[in-house]
């Protein structure tokens, strides 16, 4: 019930609409309130030891965890790694490093293109896609239900004017 409690005033703090994300959500309820919990102890921990990686977006889903952002000391990012994979529940470590960022509100634009577009689509749900765009490079996570809807979320955001590259760490929602 704990965990329940600080899942809703994390996403609460953050701005969601905790009931649509609630129901549109592929995970069951307790792998969710997990990964916000794993992904608010990364934080914590960025906080407490290593504020340079506080720029880094940390994304949890299914105990994956995808860390992305810019790094420009590689040291940075292999103790960004070591943090996270410290973290009890955590299955999985990825990165999606840039060495800079020249354009951030121009990755901003990106970012609302790719959200219209699967906003658009009326099978896709948005709040099963995160997403970071750094320097055109559109990091995607999350869980979907089918191939198919991965398949289809890529190719929207691979569709973007300014996209450079496509990283999908999108999952499947597990059986």
């Amino acid at each position: 019930m704990r965990r329940a409690l600080v899942l809703f005033l994390a996403l609460g703090l953050a701005g969601c609409d905790i009931p649509y994300k609630i129901v549109t959500e592929e995970r069951p309820f307790s792998v969710l309130v997990d990964d916000e919990t794993i992904t608010l102890k990364i934080k914590k921990r960025f906080f407490d030891s290593l504020p340079a990686a506080l720029a880094l977006t940390v994304f949890c889903h299914q105990g994956l965890v995808v860390l992305a952002g810019v790094v420009q000391a590689p040291k940075l990012g292999e103790r960004a790694v070591e943090t996270a994979r410290a973290v009890e529940g955590v299955k999985r470590v990825e990165t999606y490093f840039v060495p800079s960022q020249p354009a951030p509100f121009g990755d901003l634009g990106i970012s609302a293109r790719i959200k219209a577009k699967i906003i658009g689509d009326m099978d896709l749900r948005l709040s099963q896609v995160d997403m970071a765009v750094i320097a055109g490079h559109a990091v995607l996570t999350g869980v979907v239900d089918r191939q198919e809807k991965i398949d289809r979320i890529i190719r929207h955001a691979q569709s973007v004017e300014g996209v450079v590259t496509v990283k999908s760490f999108l999952q499947l929602k597990a059986p």
